[in-house]
């Protein structure tokens, strides 16, 4: 914290000349700076800013009246999609936005290492499910301290000690830390609407706003690949990979009993409407986990490629150990494989993009055409 900064603080906190004490405005006061600055990335008329904003916001409200589609078709009424859809466009849209280098930039920058920046900002974080919570009148106190914690407690992992280029443990836990809640549904008070939803995609998608602040704008590892940004390349190197892993992953399915052929062919509009569904709230968070992250320390750390791939699809493999009522050697092995591919796609594509597509046409293959 700069000398200047910190001594308008302090001035600010000193009791004023009638002796009032003005300390309970801070919270207020920087709340305001946060929402001010990120206000003035949003509007500033530098150039190329409309277009990124424009592919992050029609993606976003694109997403969103899909959601609205389907709630629809549920049976959800009206009134009660209008009040849950902002909180849904709101969490859509930081997802999509912390995939933009340029936002990331500014954020980075903005942050600057200064701890009270870095915990203030984390705190929008929180703001969808306060605009869920309130609009739907489903707030839990409970809830909203779970996801307090598990917001926060991360950073201060991060924030404790002297910081290191290299990973450490303290990578670890904070990884650990935004993971584990979300996979053992420890927030599971929090998201309670649309009724008989377990609210599991509203987790992962909080959890990699908060994994890519953490570990992109706040830690600054470099070679993450968080990105919504498409080339011929990604495109290339994920159909290489699916056609790679699928002939031998259907052998493996079938030849064991672990997978049949579905009886039916699925409709054509929900099975597009699934794929899409899979990339955004399953391909593209399990790849920032698995190889932009776990993958991409562990490289960092030991210097060692088929270490990495190997390790982070053995972790990926047991991670799907509890997708069923009990435990499924085939299961972890199918899975374990296809980490190994994922991670090759990771290497050859050099961002997310290449992994999270072909991690989207491995599951629509299973979903589509296959049953367990």
């Amino acid at each position: 914290m700069t000398g200047n900064h910190a001594s308008r603080i302090n001035g600010f906190l000193s009791p004023s000349p009638g002796g009032e004490d003005l300390s309970c405005l801070v919270p207020a006061s920087r709340s305001l700076s946060i929402c001010g600055s990120i206000l003035s990335l949003l509007w500033s008329r530098e150039p190329g800013q409309a277009r990124w904003l424009l592919k992050v916001f029609v993606p976003s409200i694109l997403v969103t009246g899909a959601a609205a589609w389907a709630g629809h078709l549920r049976g959800i009424p009206m009134d009660e999609m209008l009040r849950g859809l902002p909180a849904i466009l709101l969490l859509l849209a930081g997802t999509f936005a912390l995939g933009r280098q340029e936002m990331v930039g500014h954020l980075a920058a903005w942050c600057d290492g200064s701890p009270p920046r870095i915990l203030g900002l984390a705190q929008l974080i929180l703001v969808p499910y306060l605009f869920y919570a309130l609009l739907l009148n489903v707030f839990s106190l409970d809830g909203f301290f779970r996801l307090l914690l598990y917001v926060n407690l991360p950073i201060l992992v991060i924030l404790s000690g002297e910081a290191s280029s290299l990973p450490s443990w303290k990578d670890a836990l904070a990884l650990l830390l935004v993971w584990i809640p979300v996979d053992l549904r420890l927030l599971r008070p929090i998201w309670s609407w649309p009724p008989g939803q377990s609210g599991y995609y509203l987790y992962g998608l909080t959890g990699v706003c908060l994994a890519v602040y953490l570990f992109v704008v706040v830690r600054r590892i470099e070679g993450v690949g968080y990105t919504f940004s498409f080339r011929k390349r990604d495109l290339a190197v994920a159909v290489l990979c699916f056609l790679a892993f699928a002939p031998v992953a259907i052998s493996i399915g079938l030849g064991t009993g672990f997978l049949q052929l579905a009886p039916h062919p699925r409709p054509i509009l929900p099975s597009i409407a699934r794929v899409a569904g899979t990339f955004l709230l399953t391909g593209m968070p399990e790849e920032l986990l698995f190889r932009g992250l776990i993958q991409n320390l562990l490289q960092r750390r030991t210097g060692r490629f088929t270490v990495s791939v190997v390790v982070s699809a053995i972790v990926f493999g047991a991670a799907h150990l509890n997708n069923g009522p009990h435990p499924d050697w085939h299961y972890f092995l199918l899975a374990s494989l296809a980490g190994v591919t994922y991670g090759l796609a990771y290497r050859f594509g050099g961002t997310l993009a290449a992994p999270a597509l072909t991690h989207t046409l491995v599951d629509s293959l299973w979903v589509l055409f296959f049953r367990r």
